[in-house]
């Protein structure tokens, strides 16, 4: 699925990328370290969770610049631009799900989901994208959801079935 070369990515866009992980797992490592600790874990869920949305409105708005460089020459599609911004409405719907008084251990694998899906839609997009865009929203896409994954985990067994 990955284009050859997807590993080839340039050291900016890298360790941008790789310092743009740094919440999630220092996120996902505070959800663990302050277990017994309910106040403050919840506090680290909501960290992470808030994180995760802003990071999906960040992939939305990559997309509609994609987008919008294509239409230079044809006007922007309706489907890819309202497709782009579904990762941000999800985040933000997540996160005012845990905040309102509902704090279901399962808005972490719906978030983790988002991230898988608009990893698929980046990497099925050839289009306008350079190849070591592949690699570089894999890495970000596997440290979000493993990530979003540990944290969840430590929701209890009962969130995990």
């Amino acid at each position: 699925m990955l284009r050859s070369g997807a590993f080839a990515i340039p050291p900016a866009p890298l360790a941008l990328t790789i310092a743009g992980l740094m919440p999630f797992v220092g996120g996902a490592l505070a959800c663990w370290a302050l277990e017994g600790d309910i106040a403050r874990q919840a506090a680290a869920y909501l960290t992470l969770l808030t994180y995760g949305a802003v990071v999906l409105s960040f992939l939305g708005g990559v997309r509609w610049g994609v987008e919008m460089s294509d239409a230079m020459l044809t006007p922007p599609r309706w489907g890819v631009m309202s497709a782009a911004i579904l990762g941000a409405l999800i985040g933000w719907a997540l996160v005012l799900y845990y905040v309102l008084g509902a704090p279901s251990p399962w808005v972490f694998p719906i978030m983790a989901a988002a991230f898988a899906g608009h990893w698929l839609w980046d990497v099925l997009s050839r289009k306008a994208l350079p190849v070591w865009y592949d690699g570089l929203r894999t890495i970000a896409s596997v440290g979000a959801v493993l990530s979003l994954l540990a944290a969840w985990a430590t929701t209890g067994p009962a969130a995990l079935f």
